[in-house]
């Protein structure tokens, strides 16, 4: 089942950002579709279903996304609990 996307607290977008060792600020589609292998038109969508960080609107012709967004999304896609190995 997949759930809303809700932004992270201040507090998760420091953790996030330590653990990958950047500071906040905005990603263009280029390095957004890098981080999270998603096509334009899949984050579109799931955007539209509120399962993804919303863009920010630069301009006209410019959109964004805040890094920290986009690390706490990938980081919900990560199952927490991998399948536990089975002896054969």
């Amino acid at each position: 089942m997949t759930t809303q996307y809700t932004p992270p607290t201040p507090e998760r977008r420091k953790e996030l950002l330590q653990i990958v060792g950047e500071s906040d600020r905005l990603v263009k589609d280029l390095e957004r579709k890098k981080l999270t292998t998603l096509s334009r038109s899949q984050t579109w969508k799931k955007e539209r279903e509120g399962l993804h960080p919303k863009r920010v609107q630069l301009s006209t012709n410019s959109i964004s996304w805040l890094l920290s967004d986009l690390l706490d999304y990938i980081y919900q896609q990560v199952p927490t609990n991998p399948p536990e190995n089975k002896a054969r």
